[in-house]
């Protein structure tokens, strides 16, 4: 039941959403689309003509007495003749805001959040609430949000998840709220808010392994509503206490209480009971959804027995909905495991005395360890293609072939070879570029004379060059310009790094290459590793002919951490705009905007994960504010850029 809610009532219907007005947009999940490529191929607003330090700037800010983890919806015509933004916070609440006038429209609250002393390793985030960005279904006009909150409002120990079906205009309730509760369906005995899963410490007892929803949600061509989940930790605990990557799918048609529908969920789970980690969070970005399938990214965990323990892979999963009222299911599909570990199991590594052939992960013995997350990023799968990216803590880039992913096969089957090094890991040079050999080891390494021109050697780990000044490092954001069927340019931005693009070609071993770069460097007033989360990353654009951007008017925008780290600290962030075809001598990209000067970023603290929102003129960025003198996260602030008249 909601505890509190001021609501207007609006008349705007989202499945007429662009009907009156062919040049506006909804942005109705995290990163524009299911693709998640973050592209709006729908802004007739703002252009490489009027983004500047003359015509456009900050236009309002909107405070909010919780911590923001999620990217702000925005629905248009929603507040009457102008944009309702949608914005959930870590207190459980849902907030609608007219985009225009700055008013709070509505604001729900869901449910008491948990404390987070046991949730937040660095000790900034005084709640736990809603930290998956939501969805909207424009279909139904249904806007389905997750909370985090307490079995009884007055007691921290126990705690659940809860699916909720709203309104995104007011904000109600359409129908009552499901607990995320269940067994997995692949016989493995993975249990989701396993009840027996308890421990007692000074005579209190309470659940011992808690999930943790990071992971945009997401929604499947035939009434799938998808949510990845991770865990809080990634070490092997032993029985019970194991945590475990989830995939977990509900039919939005018994969300909504249709008769013949059941509101129970398909549930997967990425590595069996005894075994540990796999957890799926994507920086925050969402699933790919297609039709029926799903594409999500684990991280450290167990793995290498065949397909049971998928750590550090992307797996292919079909939502096929319950029939006659029966629960839905998620089948397996297909798998792809980026690379052998460098471990094998032992003591501590799995449950009790299993030794079986089953590593844990790049880590340590009984700890994450090493940390080197395939799912770093979401998922991006290439309009028009059978081309799947991924982005990496290795700072690599897989492509894949999302109708063949390759199971073991790591090389073979990628769809070109080796994989991009987009933006690498910056320890020690010299031991991760050995490593990035030692990955691609089984293919033969170019001619000399094909990395010779200054371009090629951006990418290719068979070099004997050395990553760029020994500061590249993770990718957490990606985004994509298509152009046509079989081109498009690559944006990413890594850790200790500049903006970098390459032209990317859908057809099979056919090498990406490097095309241009930006000038503002992720955290440059620190050694790699380091300076979470590198730039998080948007574009916008008209269209083109067909479903592309029309690249000559396409706008790259960023948010990243100029200086600091955005992870155990906060970082000093700045927006920057980029024109995103025109390259100006050296290789650079021609910037348009950017907040600050060279010596401060301009923005504010960076929002962790939050990418920047483009649309109808206007960009949504989320910051977060302390207490003064302390590192305690007191609330966010929404700032809004536009035209300044």
């Amino acid at each position: 039941m909601l505890r509190k809610s001021t609501v207007l009532v609006f008349t705007a219907v989202l499945a007429a959403v662009g009907a009156e007005n062919a040049s506006a947009v909804s942005v109705l999940e995290r990163a524009g689309n299911p693709f998640r490529t973050a592209a709006n191929n729908q802004e007739f607003i703002l252009n490489k003509q009027n983004v500047n330090a003359n015509q456009f700037g900050l236009l309002r800010t909107h405070d909010f007495d919780a911590k923001v983890e999620t990217q702000p919806l925005v629905v248009q015509g929603g507040a009457g003749a102008d944009d309702l933004v949608i914005v959930t916070t870590m207190k459980n609440q849902v907030i609608g805001i007219s985009a225009r006038t700055n008013q709070r429209l509505y604001e729900v609250d869901l449910g008491v959040e948990a404390d987070s002393n046991d949730m937040d390793a660095w000790g900034h985030t005084p709640t736990w609430g809603i930290a998956a960005t939501p969805v909207i279904d424009a279909a139904t006009n249904t806007l389905y949000v997750v909370a985090w909150m307490r079995k009884n409002a007055n007691d921290n120990r126990y705690r659940d998840y809860k699916v909720f079906a709203l309104n995104p205009m007011n904000g109600a309730q359409k129908s009552p709220p499901v607990r995320i509760f269940g067994q997995s369906q692949e016989g493995n005995g993975c249990w989701f808010n396993d009840a027996d899963a308890v421990f007692t410490e000074n005579g209190q007892t309470q659940q011992y392994v808690y999930p943790k929803l990071r992971a945009g949600l997401a929604l499947t061509g035939n009434n799938g509503l998808v949510l990845a989940f991770a865990a809080n930790g990634e070490s092997f605990q032993g029985g019970r206490k194991n945590p475990h990557g989830f995939v977990i799918a509900y039919d939005t048609r018994g969300l909504l209480g249709q008769a013949g529908f059941s509101r129970e969920p398909g549930i997967f789970c990425a590595t069996a009971f005894n075994n540990w980690g796999a957890g799926i969070w994507h920086a925050g970005g969402a699933p790919v959804t297609e039709g029926d399938m799903i594409y999500v990214a684990t991280s450290n965990g167990t793995s290498n027995n065949g397909g049971i323990d998928l750590a550090e892979s992307m797996i292919k999963l079909r939502f096929v909905p319950g029939a006659g009222g029966s629960r839905p299911l998620l089948q397996k599909v297909d798998w792809y495991k980026a690379f052998l570990d460098e471990r094998t199991s032992g003591d501590g590594c799995l449950w009790q005395d299993n030794k079986t052939e089953v590593s844990c992960g790049r880590s340590e013995i009984n700890k994450a360890g090493s940390d080197w997350d395939f799912g770093a990023t979401s998922p991006m799968l290439i309009p028009g293609s059978n081309m799947l990216l991924q982005g990496t803590k290795d700072g690599l880039i897989y492509a894949l072939n999302k109708n063949d992913l390759g199971h073991n096969d790591r090389f073979n089957k990628l769809m070109f070879r080796p994989p991009l090094v987009a933006s690498y890991d910056g320890g020690d040079v010299n031991e991760n570029w050995a490593r990035a050999n030692r990955l691609n080891a089984s293919i033969p390494c170019p001619d000399p004379g094909d990395v010779d021109d200054g371009t090629r050697n951006w990418f290719l780990p068979c070099s004997d060059l050395r990553p760029e000044n020994n500061r590249m490092h993770h990718i957490h954001a990606m985004a994509y310009a298509k152009r046509d069927a079989g081109r498009g340019i690559v944006y990413v931005w890594g850790e200790n790094s500049q903006l970098k693009s390459y032209n990317f070609f859908t057809a099979p071993d056919t090498l990406p290459t490097f095309r241009a770069q930006g000038s503002e460097i992720a955290s440059g007033n620190m050694r790699s590793p380091g300076g979470m989360p590198g730039g998080l990353l948007s574009i916008s654009g008209r269209p083109a002919a067909t479903d592309a951007i029309d690249f000559n008017t396409a706008i790259v925008w960023g948010v990243y951490a100029k200086f600091g780290d955005s992870n155990k600290s906060f970082g000093d962030s700045q927006l920057v705009a980029y024109d995103a075809s025109t390259i100006l001598p050296g290789g650079k990209l021609r910037r348009l905007f950017r907040t600050g000067d060279d010596h401060q970023g301009g923005l504010g603290l960076m929002g962790k994960m939050i990418p920047p929102v483009v649309a109808n003129g206007r960009v949504y960025v989320m910051i977060y504010r302390l207490a003064p003198g302390t590192d305690r996260v007191i609330g966010s602030q929404l700032k809004v850029y536009g035209l300044k008249s």
